[in-house]
Formats: structure tokens, C-alpha cells, sequence
């Protein structure tokens, strides 16, 4: 194992315990304020589909989030993994009863509808840098799937969603890591454009 793989594996356990504690103490998760500092940035008219997650564990809560891009009159994307590909895909999110358990558990789509771009994602984001690097679980599931979308030449925004006390002085990045563009946090909306 490389050294960068080891040094990122045990700052996800030292970050997930960090994060196991904000859950605990947090009073407030979702910050309409700081979200619609978004407008400043993104052309939310030209934005039909956006994609989010739903979170797990102590993850920052998307339920105040995904409502917001609901009121907004955006299709809400959830992420689905093939399983024959491992790739990660976007389906449409309808309602909780309408979910079922995925790969890592991870809430999904049970639809059999198409996969539909996002022009807008909310990533999850166990850690983050003020250089807009984030650190997520170790699939490489969301950076493959940035690479992917900027060789087809496909204009999207990419948001890290994560408690402000995630936060890092520097997150080890390697080649295929993508930089975000913005993060979203409780307390905070950082810009990396």
C-alpha cells in the first residue's frame, strides 16, 4: 500500500471519529443563507437536474438540502452504483418509500427509470481543504465520475455538503483527484472557481 493511500486511510478513521462527535453536539445542519449564496456563482434557471444524496451515519443531514433543490422546481438525482460496472449513476428521486438499500448500504432509487445527467452535484464529503480537495470514502466513485463527465465536455458544478469542523489544512490528494467548486457547510459556503 502506498504511503498516500495509508496516510488517507487513517484520516478517514480520525475524521469519521471527529465527525461521530459534530453529529452528537450540532444544532444546526442546513444553512439557507449560506445555500443561496449559490445564486452569486450558478445560474440556477440553466440548472434542471441536481444531484444529492441522502445521508448516513453522522454525515451532515441532506433533508433540509434535498427539500430546498425540491422547492426549487429541480429534479432531484440520487446516485445509484451499477453493479455490473461499478459506475456511478443518477437516478430520480421520487419519495424515501420509493428507496431501497444499495451498494454500502447507501439509500437508492428503486425505479427503473434512465440514468439522467446532473448539471449540479452535492457530494458527500468525509473531509475537505481550503483548496477545495475533498476526502470521501476511498471509492473514487464521485472523481471517476467528474473525469468521466469533463471528457464528454459536459458543463457541470460540483459541491462538497459536510459539517465546517470537517475541515482540514490539507487533504493528500493524488493525480485522479478532482477538485470541488464549491463546499456548503452549516456555518459556511466556501468557493473554489
Amino acid at each position: 500500500m502506498s504511503e498516500l493511500i495509508s496516510l488517507k486511510k487513517d484520516l478517514r478513521k480520525i475524521i469519521t471519529q471527529k465527525r461521530d462527535l459534530i453529529k452528537k453536539n450540532s444544532k444546526l445542519e442546513f444553512n439557507l443563507e449560506e445555500f443561496n449564496k449559490l445564486s452569486k456563482y450558478i445560474n440556477f434557471d440553466e440548472i434542471s437536474y441536481v444531484a444529492s444524496f441522502i445521508s448516513i451515519r453522522s454525515e451532515i443531514s441532506t433533508g433540509q438540502l434535498n427539500e430546498r433543490i425540491i422547492e426549487l422546481k429541480k429534479t432531484l438525482l440520487l446516485p445509484v452504483i451499477k453493479k455490473d460496472s461499478q459506475e456511478l449513476i443518477f437516478k430520480k428521486y421520487h419519495s424515501n418509500k420509493t428507496l431501497k438499500p444499495g451498494k454500502f448500504n447507501i439509500p437508492e432509487p428503486i425505479n427503473e427509470s434512465e440514468s439522467i445527467t446532473p448539471q449540479l452535484f452535492f457530494v458527500p464529503c468525509l473531509g475537505f481543504d481550503l483548496s477545495g480537495y475533498r476526502l470521501g470514502y476511498g471509492g473514487g466513485f464521485y472523481d471517476k465520475t467528474f473525469a468521466k463527465y469533463e471528457k464528454l465536455n459536459l458543463k457541470f458544478y460540483s459541491i462538497g455538503y459536510a459539517f465546517d469542523d470537517q475541515k482540514q489544512s490539507q487533504i493528500p490528494k493524488e493525480e485522479f483527484d478532482y477538485k470541488l467548486d464549491f463546499v456548503l457547510t452549516e456555518k459556511q459556503l466556501y468557493t473554489f472557481l
